[in-house]
C-alpha cells in the first residue's frame, strides 16, 4: 500500500514495514499488533489480511475468548496512511480491556542512517521536547555490577510523535486524530542510541468490553515529508477540520489573581485592579479578570462557596465588573477532591480508586498532597459515577448563575491518571483515558458557555485533541512563576522548548496560553521582555500575572507593548533544525587573537519567525532568545552569543535590501549588508554595539549578552523615508494605519489609546533631511536616532492619532516608489 513517498507493506499473516522513498535510513518493522487484557497479554489465534489494490488493506486478527481486533489502512492525502480500528466482543462474557497497541515493533528499528542527526519530538499538555537519542553510553562500567547506560530509556508522547532525520532531510509524524475515549501515545525504548522499541496505541485503563459490543478506537495517521513543522501543521489541520474546531475570533486578554496575590486576593483589591484596567488596559483588550485560588472557603480546591474575602459575593463582584466592561472569572480545582471537604467523608464512592476489596467496592486512593492551605491529601473525582457528575453540574450552574463568565479549571489531569483505574462504571474510560474527564468537560461547557455564548473555559491538564467537551483555551506550559525566583533555566525550559513546541496548535485546537505573561518587579527588565515577547509571538491568550497597583511605568511599557496580542503564532524555525551560533571572549575581542568558538544548540528553540502584513506594509518579526548567563565568570572571559542567522530560516527571500529596527531598545540597524567599517578589517568589542553585522556568506550575524531577547523588525528598505516601527507595539507596525508616501511628505496614523507615550522611528535615506514633524495638530521636536534614524515623540491624543513629517530632498537623491 503507498501513499506516493510513503509506502506500508502487509504481509500476508499481517505484519506491516513502514518505508519512505527518499529516506534509505528508515525502516519501520515488521509492525504488529498487541492486546492486553486485564489477566494477561491476549495472542492472536488466526490472522486475515484483505487487500484493497495499492490503496488500502485490512488486517483482522482474532483472539481467544471471541476478541477481534480489525484495523482498515488506507493510502489518505499525500505520503499520508490512515488507520481506523475496532475491537469486538464476540462472546457471552465480559473482559477487561488493559492496553491496546495498533503498530507496535519489538525489536530494534532504524529512523535514519546515524544516530546524530536523528531528532524525535514529544509532547503532552504542558511540556514539549526534541531530543537526540545521544551518543553511545560509557564504555566502562558505573557502579554497581551493571552499566546504567546498557539500562533502556522509555519515553511517550501524547496524540503526535515526529521522527526527523536531519541529514537526509526526511520525517515521519504519527499521530491521532481521535482522542474521546483512550489518550494516544507513541512510545520508544531505545539503548545505546539505538531504538529497540517502537509502539502506538493506548493504555484502556481495565474499562469493561461487553459481550457483543464492538469498541470504535481511536483513529491513527501516518504521514512523510521534508519539513517536520509543517508536516505538525497539516496534522493539525486535519484534526482541526475533522472536529469542525470553533475558534473565537481573538486571541482573549485577562489578569489573573495569581502571582500577585495568591491566597491573599480580595474582592477590595479586585476592584482596585478593575478601576486601573479600565483607565489603562480594558481599550486594548483586556476583557477578563480571573479570581485565582484565593475565593473559596478554606481555600478548597474543590470549595466554590465564597469566604469572607469575598464577602459580597461573586454576583455582586461580576455586576460591577460588567459596568466596566469586564467578565468576572474563577479558578476552580472540581475533579480535585481535597480530605478536609465534606464530599470526601460523605460520599467515598465518588472517588477514583487504585484497588477494591473483597466485595467488589472500590478503595479511593489518594492522589498526592495539596501544596497550599491547609494541605492535606487530594483524591480524584470519579466521573463515571452519576452522583458525582450531578455534582459537578450543580457547581458550575451556580458559577454560571453568579456571573462567573470565564472558567479555570485547574488540575483536572487527575481523572484520567493512570493508576487509578478503581472507578464505579467500569464501562467508561477513566484511569489512563479521557472519556470521564471529557464527560466531566462536557458538564463544564454546557453550564458556561451553553447557556451563556461568548463565555471561555481554559483547559488546564484535561485532554486537549479536540473532541466532546474541548474547550476554547489550552494551557500549554509549566507554570511561568513570579519573575526573579523561577531562574533562566525555567524559563528556557517553559519557551525554549514547551511554548516552541506547541505554537502550531494554536488556532488549530483552540487558542493556547503560554501561562500568566508576568513582567514586574523583583525580576529584571531583561526577564520581563523574554516573557512579554515569547506571550507575544505566541500570538494565543495573555494573561497578565502582575499587580498592577504598583506596577512601574517601565514595565507598564513592558505590558502594554504586548497588547492587543496580534493572535498568530511564530515558527521556531530552530526547532528540529538547530542554527549556528558562536561566542567571543572580551580578553579574545579586544586582544585580537580571536577564538571565536562556533557551535550548533539542540537544547531549546530561540529564534522565531513571525511575517505580518498590514494596510501599509508587509514585515518579518524575527525573536532571538539568549538565556546564557555568564555566572561566576572572571574578568575578561565573558563570552557575548552570536546567533548566526540564514536569511532564508527566516523567512527573507531576494537580494534586496532591508531595513531593520531592534524594538525593545528602538534602536534603528541600518539597512542590509550591514558592513563594519574598521580599517583592515580590524574588529574589537566595541564593534558588538552596532548589534547585527552581514557575514561573507550572506548570514546576518546578530550579537548580544545574555540573559535577554532581541525582537528584529525586518522590512523592505525604501529609497525614500519610511517608518521602521515605533515603541507602542511588538507587531511592528499594525498600531499604524494609512502610512503614506507624497513627497516631499510621509503621513500616517497611530491607532492606541488616548495617554500613551513612545515614539515613532523613521528610516531617512541618504540624500533626505527632515524638515518639520508634526503629531496631532502640534509640532514636536524629533530628533535624529542610530544610523541615521529619525525618532518623532509621539502622545497619543485619541484612539486615532494623526501624524506626518516633511522632508527635504537633496539634488540627485531617489524619491523611489511608495
Amino acid at each position: 500500500m503507498s501513499a506516493e513517498s510513503l509506502d506500508l507493506s502487509v504481509t500476508d499473516d499481517g505484519l506491516l514495514t513502514l518505508t519512505v522513498g527518499g529516506w534509505p535510513g528508515l525502516r519501520l518493522g515488521p509492525l504488529d499488533a498487541s492486546l492486553i487484557l486485564a489477566n494477561g497479554s491476549a495472542t492472536a489465534a488466526t490472522r486475515h489480511v484483505v487487500r484493497d489494490g495499492e490503496h488500502g488493506a485490512e488486517v483482522r486478527l482474532e483472539y481467544a475468548h471471541g476478541l477481534t481486533l480489525t484495523r482498515r489502512f488506507r493510502a489518505g492525502p499525500p505520503s499520508t496512511v490512515m488507520c481506523e480500528a475496532e475491537l469486538t466482543n464476540a462472546s457471552t462474557e465480559p473482559v477487561e480491556v488493559r492496553d491496546i497497541r495498533l503498530l507496535a515493533a519489538a525489536g530494534e528499528v532504524a529512523f535514519g542512517q546515524t544516530s546524530p542527526s536523528l531528532r524525535f519530538y514529544e509532547q503532552g499538555s504542558y511540556w514539549s521536547r526534541v531530543r537526540t537519542l545521544g551518543a553511545d553510553g560509557p564504555s566502562g562500567v558505573a557502579s554497581g555490577e551493571q552499566d546504567a547506560a546498557q539500562q533502556p530509556i522509555a519515553s511517550s508522547s501524547q496524540y503526535v510523535w515526529v521522527a526527523y532525520d536531519a541529514s537526509a532531510r526526511m520525517a515521519l509524524i504519527v499521530g491521532f486524530e481521535t482522542g474521546d475515549r483512550w489518550t494516544g501515545e507513541i512510545r520508544t525504548e531505545s539503548v545505546y542510541g539505538r531504538i529497540k522499541g517502537w509502539s502506538a496505541g493506548f493504555g484502556c485503563g481495565d474499562t469493561l468490553l461487553r459481550p457483543g459490543e464492538t469498541w470504535k478506537l481511536e483513529s491513527l495517521t501516518l504521514a512523510a515529508g521534508h519539513d517536520p513543522w509543517r508536516l505538525l501543521c497539516d496534522y493539525g489541520d486535519r484534526v482541526m477540520r475533522r472536529h469542525r474546531v470553533a475558534i473565537p475570533d481573538r486571541s482573549p486578554v485577562s489578569w489573573c489573581s495569581w502571582y500577585p496575590y495568591r491566597l491573599g486576593v480580595s474582592e477590595d483589591r479586585v476592584r482596585a485592579t478593575a478601576a486601573i484596567a479600565r483607565e489603562r488596559l480594558v481599550k486594548l483588550g483586556l476583557s477578563v479578570l480571573v479570581l485565582d485560588l484565593g475565593w473559596q472557603a478554606g481555600y478548597l480546591p474543590s470549595s466554590f462557596a465564597e469566604n469572607e474575602q469575598f464577602a459580597s459575593g461573586l454576583r455582586a463582584l461580576a455586576d460591577e465588573l460588567e459596568r466596566d466592561g469586564l467578565k468576572l472569572g474563577a479558578w476552580c480545582a472540581p475533579f480535585t477532591i481535597s480530605a478536609h471537604d465534606p464530599l470526601a467523608r460523605e460520599h467515598p464512592e465518588w472517588l477514583l480508586g487504585s484497588a477494591r476489596d473483597t466485595e467488589g467496592n472500590h478503595l479511593p486512593q489518594p492522589t498526592g498532597t495539596w501544596f497550599w492551605q491547609p494541605h492535606g491529601e487530594t483524591y480524584a473525582l470519579d466521573l463515571t459515577h452519576p452522583g458525582a457528575r450531578a455534582w459537578l453540574r450543580e457547581r458550575m450552574r451556580s458559577l454560571a448563575d453568579r456571573g462567573v463568565r470565564y472558567l479555570k479549571p485547574d488540575f483536572i489531569g487527575g481523572a484520567s491518571a493512570g493508576h487509578l483505574t478503581a472507578r464505579h462504571d467500569r464501562t467508561v474510560v477513566a484511569g489512563g483515558g479521557a472519556e470521564a474527564a471529557r464527560l466531566g468537560l462536557s458538564i463544564m461547557h454546557e453550564e458556561i458557555i451553553e447557556r451563556h455564548p461568548g463565555a471561555l473555559i481554559l483547559n488546564c491538564g484535561g485532554p486537549e485533541l479536540p473532541g466532546k467537551g474541548s474547550t476554547p483555551l489550552l494551557y500549554t506550559c509549566a507554570d511561568t512563576g513570579n519573575t526573579g525566583y523561577v531562574g533562566w533555566n525555567h524559563l528556557k525550559d517553559d519557551y525554549g522548548r514547551n511554548v516552541a513546541g506547541h505554537l502550531w496548535k494554536n488556532r488549530r485546537w483552540g487558542i493556547i496560553q503560554p501561562s500568566c505573561m508576568v513582567v514586574g518587579l523583583p525580576g529584571t527588565i531583561e526577564e520581563a521582555r523574554v516573557r512579554a515577547t515569547a506571550t507575544f509571538l505566541a500570538g494565543g491568550q495573555v494573561d497578565i500575572g502582575d499587580n498592577l497597583l504598583n506596577l512601574p511605568e517601565e514595565r507598564w511599557h513592558v505590558l502594554t507593548a504586548t497588547l492587543p496580542p496580534l493572535g498568530v503564532s511564530a515558527t521556531p524555525v530552530d526547532l528540529f533544525d538547530p542554527i549556528e551560533t558562536a561566542s567571543l571572549g572580551y580578553d579574545a575581542s579586544a586582544s585580537g587573537r580571536g577564538g571565536d568558538a562556533a557551535g550548533v544548540r539542540h537544547d531549546a528553540s530561540s529564534v522565531w519567525a513571525l511575517p505580518v502584513k498590514a494596510d501599509w506594509d508587509d514585515w518579518t518579526l524575527v525573536g532571538l532568545f539568549n538565556y546564557d548567563t555568564n555566572d561566576d565568570v572572571e574578568y575578561g572571559k565573558a563570552s557575548i552569543t552570536r546567533f548566526r542567522l540564514p536569511l532564508e530560516r527566516i523567512g527573507l527571500v531576494g537580494d534586496a535590501p532591508h531595513a531593520v529596527l531592534e524594538f525593545w531598545d528602538s534602536q534603528y540597524l541600518g539597512t542590509s549588508p550591514f558592513i563594519r567599517a574598521n580599517p583592515g578589517g580590524y574588529t574589537h568589542p566595541g564593534d558588538a554595539q552596532s548589534l547585527i553585522v552581514s557575514l561573507p556568506d550572506g548570514r546576518w550575524e546578530v550579537a548580544f549578552f545574555g540573559p535577554g531577547v532581541k525582537l528584529l523588525i525586518v522590512r523592505r528598505a525604501r529609497e525614500h523615508p519610511w517608518p521602521v516601527g515605533t515603541s507602542f507595539h511588538q507587531s511592528g507596525g499594525t498600531e499604524l494605519t494609512k502610512v503614506t508616501w507624497r513627497e516631499p511628505k510621509l503621513s500616517g496614523v497611530l491607532v492606541r489609546p488616548a495617554g500613551q507615550t513612545g515614539s515613532l522611528v523613521i528610516a531617512v535615506p541618504a540624500g533626505w533631511t527632515p524638515i518639520e514633524a508634526r503629531v496631532g495638530n502640534r509640532r514636536v521636536p524629533a530628533r535624529r536616532g542610530a544610523n541615521g534614524s529619525l525618532v518623532v515623540p509621539v502622545v497619543s491624543e485619541s484612539d486615532r492619532t494623526v501624524w506626518d513629517v516633511q522632508f527635504r530632498r537633496s539634488p540627485g537623491a531617489s524619491s523611489g516608489p511608495g
